[in-house]
């Protein structure tokens, strides 16, 4: 069962009050905010619900991420965790590009001063509206299937122009503990299809230029992340052999979690930092003198993120508290029973400001919505809260308001703001 922390150790004061994390390497690193400055945040955003995103723990999340990746490598934020434009921004000059997979995240990664060639347009299925968008950029863009490289050549030939096409191998993901069955998806090229796209291509005015070997998300085992990394490497080393490649690109994948609910596993953060994946892969070898790349996207917003949220209601049926706050699932979908909850635990959450130093008792945390599915938080310790008071719901800075049913019952969406 989740507790309330607002008087733990690891928070800011409110004299001197911190952004960055309050624990960086444990399982659930949580942004440090001090009740006045979390109320300040509120009252910049014009109300709750708001979500309120550190730079300066952005920071930090970028730090580790590096250290914990293949040596050498280069780090890709992807915007499908956080696409907010003040956060994109910031991350602009912490990270070494961008993964886009649409034409409005490519827009907002252009406006924050990426270049275009630290940018690599993803998706399985692009339109021919996309492919435009992106090779009239002149970003990388991933190619899937042969019927995807057809329509990259085609729309290249119709431009007059080239483009950096990266083929996508079709990955399966590996089980979450070592050993562990692996899963398929629908992502990349077969191997049955690898080479009637390297043919497509060569003959097209695009230059094959890189590997995407992406093999899944929200892993925490150090021994699965550093196995899958090495097979990566090896299977891209091995491509470009068959097919006589010259890659100047290739990506890895991330893979690394976001643990924020209370049952979720811990990163082995300190085995991926002590026990790397094997020599430099920009030290020549194999991939030559290819650029390797890793991308993450919950792993450096995840914890860089909270939700503040003001009570509505307080009240007790059948014996169960209930406390009901004006953030919903149509703002905190990660939140809702349709995400957390079986199998998870619950979202970490506390009271801002913890004003009765009484005992803490079990509450079940609800929104305004008129669903049962409208549960963020069951069972977890609070304190006494009343009208007006907040709550704040830590480790939420990504998968957020796009990735939430903001349209349901046709409510004012959530604010954001960057501090």
């Amino acid at each position: 069962m989740r507790t309330d922390h607002a008087a733990g150790a690891g928070l800011a004061s409110a004299a001197a009050p911190a952004t960055g994390l309050g624990d960086p390497v444990g399982m659930l690193p949580t942004v440090e905010l001090a009740p006045r400055q979390a109320r300040l945040l509120m009252h910049r955003a014009g109300g709750t619900p708001v979500y309120a995103y550190s730079r300066a723990a952005l920071r930090q999340t970028v730090d580790r991420v590096r250290a914990a990746s293949i040596p050498g490598a280069e780090i890709y934020y992807s915007l499908k965790a956080n696409p907010h434009p003040g956060v994109v921004t910031a991350l602009a000059s912490l990270v070494d590009g961008f993964d886009v997979c649409s034409p409005g995240e490519l827009e907002t990664a252009l406006n924050s001063g990426m270049p275009p060639e630290k940018l690599l347009f993803t998706g399985p299925a692009k339109s021919a509206g996309e492919a435009a968008a992106a090779l009239a950029v002149g970003v990388a863009v991933t190619v899937e299937s042969p019927r995807q490289a057809a329509l990259f050549s085609e729309t290249a030939r119709r431009l007059g122009g080239g483009g950096q096409a990266v083929v996508r191998v079709n990955t399966p993901y590996p089980g979450r503990t070592s050993g562990a069955a692996t899963s398929p998806n629908q992502f990349g090229v077969s191997a049955e299809d690898t080479a009637e796209v390297v043919r497509v291509l060569r003959a097209s005015p695009l230059s094959l230029s890189g590997l995407q070997l992406f093999w899944g998300s929200q892993y925490s085992d150090a021994e699965v992340i550093r196995a899958a990394r090495n097979a990566a490497l090896d299977r891209a080393a091995s491509l470009a052999d068959e097919f006589g490649l010259s890659l100047d690109f290739v990506s890895v994948g991330g893979g690394i979690a976001m643990p924020w609910c209370d049952r979720d596993p811990a990163v082995d953060w300190e085995g991926l930092r002590s026990d790397g994946p094997g020599p430099d892969p920009t030290a020549g070898g194999p991939l030559g003198s290819a650029t390797v790349v890793c991308e993450y996207g919950r792993s450096i917003v995840g914890p860089a993120g909270v939700l503040l949220t003001s009570v509505l209601d307080v009240k007790t049926i059948d014996s169960r508290r209930y406390v009901l706050v004006d953030a919903g699932m149509n703002h905190v979908m990660i939140a809702s029973r349709l995400v957390a909850g079986a199998g998870r635990g619950e979202p970490l959450v506390r009271a801002v400001d913890r004003k009765d130093p009484g005992a803490l008792s079990p509450a079940v945390v609800t929104g305004p919505l008129c669903s049962q599915l409208d549960v963020l938080a069951r069972d977890v310790l609070l304190p006494t809260v009343d009208v007006g008071d907040a709550l704040m719901f830590s480790g939420v800075g990504a998968y957020g308001p796009t990735f939430s049913p903001s349209a349901f019952l046709s409510r004012d969406e959530v604010k954001e703001i960057v501090f």
